[in-house]
C-alpha cells in the first residue's frame, strides 16, 4: 500500500503544474508583427519598438502558464520580452493571447481577448489602433527563439480626403468643417466579432479651413484632412457626415464669398453599408458648384475601401 501512495503523489507532481518542468536557460521572447499598423494608426508591418502588449500564456491551450504581462521591446537581444522573466517549459504546447496597446484593458482567457463596453469618444480613444493576436508553439521541448506573434486590427480606419471637383477659374474653394453624427461609440468584442454597438455619438472632425488647390496643370490636388478609428458597425439612417465649405470669386476686380453652413450626407445609404475590423474606408469630398452629391468607393494593409463624395452648389 505504501509503494501505491508513492506512485500517487509522484503522478500529482508531474501533472499538477508544467511551470515546474521548465528550462531556466530558455526564457521566452516575442517577435511582434502589425498584420496593418498600431497605436496612432501607424502603417506597414513592422510593429514599433516603442509598443507594448499584454500576453498571457496557456500550457496545453487550456490551464493558465503565465497571465496578464506586458511585454516591452529589449534592445539587446532585439525581441520583447515580459515584465518578469518567464521560461519555456521541457515538453507541451503554450498557446499565447495577446492584446496591444498594452494599456487597452482587455480581458484574457484561453479562447482569446475580449472586451466589454469599450468605447470610442475622445481623439486618444480615436486614434488608439486596437490590436489583438495569438500564436500556439506545439511543441516546446522545440520552441523558436521568439513567439511570433502577428497583430490583427480590432476596429475600423475611417480616413477623409478633399478635393475640388474640376478646375475653376478665379474661384477658390475651402473645406471649413467636418463632422459625422449618428455613428455607435461603445461596443462588445468576443475576440472575432463585434457585438451590441450602441449609443449613438457626433464627432468633431475637422474645424480648421483646408484650401483646395490645383498642379501645375490645374488638375484638382487630393489633401488629406483627418484619418481616425472608430467601431466596425452598421451604418444606419442617422449616420452622416456634415460638410461645411465656401466658395470665393473675384468678378471684375471684386471678391465674392458665400459660406455655405454644413451640407449632411448620408453614409448608411452609400455603396458600403458597414466598417468592417481591418478595413481602411477612404471617404474622398469633392466639392464643385453644381449642387449633387454622390458618394464611390474602394477597399490596403489595411483593406483599403475608396468612396468619392461629390459635394457641389448651384
Amino acid at each position: 500500500m505504501r509503494n501505491r501512495v508513492i506512485i500517487l503523489i509522484a503522478a500529482v507532481l508531474m501533472t499538477g503544474c508544467a511551470k515546474n518542468v521548465i528550462d531556466p536557460q530558455s526564457p521566452i521572447s516575442f517577435a511582434p508583427v502589425a498584420e496593418k499598423a498600431t497605436r496612432s494608426i501607424i502603417e506597414g508591418t513592422t510593429y514599433p519598438t516603442s509598443e507594448t502588449f499584454t500576453v498571457s500564456a496557456f500550457f496545453e491551450g487550456t490551464e493558465p502558464y503565465f497571465e496578464n504581462l506586458e511585454a516591452s521591446y529589449n534592445s539587446t537581444v532585439t525581441f520583447w520580452e515580459t515584465s518578469t522573466t518567464e521560461y519555456w517549459p521541457l515538453e507541451g504546447s503554450l498557446t499565447f493571447n495577446a492584446y496591444s496597446p498594452s494599456d487597452a484593458g482587455l480581458t484574457i482567457d484561453e479562447t482569446g481577448v475580449s472586451v466589454t463596453g469599450y468605447t470610442v469618444k475622445t481623439t486618444d480613444e480615436m486614434t488608439t489602433d486596437l490590436c489583438y493576436a495569438s500564436a500556439t508553439v506545439a511543441d516546446c521541448s522545440a520552441h523558436p527563439d521568439a513567439v511570433p506573434l502577428t497583430f490583427s486590427h480590432a476596429l475600423s480606419q475611417i480616413v477623409f480626403r478633399v478635393k475640388a471637383a474640376a478646375y475653376y477659374e478665379n474661384v477658390t474653394l475651402s473645406l471649413n468643417s467636418l463632422s459625422m453624427g449618428g455613428i455607435n461609440s461603445v461596443g462588445d468584442f468576443n475576440g472575432t466579432a463585434w457585438e451590441n454597438q450602441n449609443t449613438e455619438y457626433s464627432y468633431t472632425l475637422a474645424s480648421t479651413p483646408t484650401v483646395l488647390t490645383y498642379d501645375g496643370e490645374n488638375n484638382p490636388e487630393t489633401t488629406d484632412v483627418c484619418s481616425y478609428l472608430f467601431l466596425p458597425q452598421e451604418l444606419g439612417a442617422n449616420a452622416a457626415i456634415n460638410v461645411g465649405y465656401s466658395i470665393s470669386q473675384v468678378v471684375s476686380g471684386t471678391n465674392y464669398s458665400l459660406v455655405n453652413p454644413p451640407v449632411p450626407i448620408s453614409l448608411g445609404g452609400g455603396t458600403v453599408t458597414r466598417w468592417e475590423p481591418g478595413k481602411k474606408y477612404i471617404y474622398t469630398l469633392s466639392i464643385g458648384l453644381s449642387n449633387v452629391i454622390t458618394i464611390s468607393a474602394s477597399a490596403v494593409g489595411w483593406s483599403d475601401e475608396n468612396f468619392e463624395i461629390i459635394v457641389e452648389d448651384n
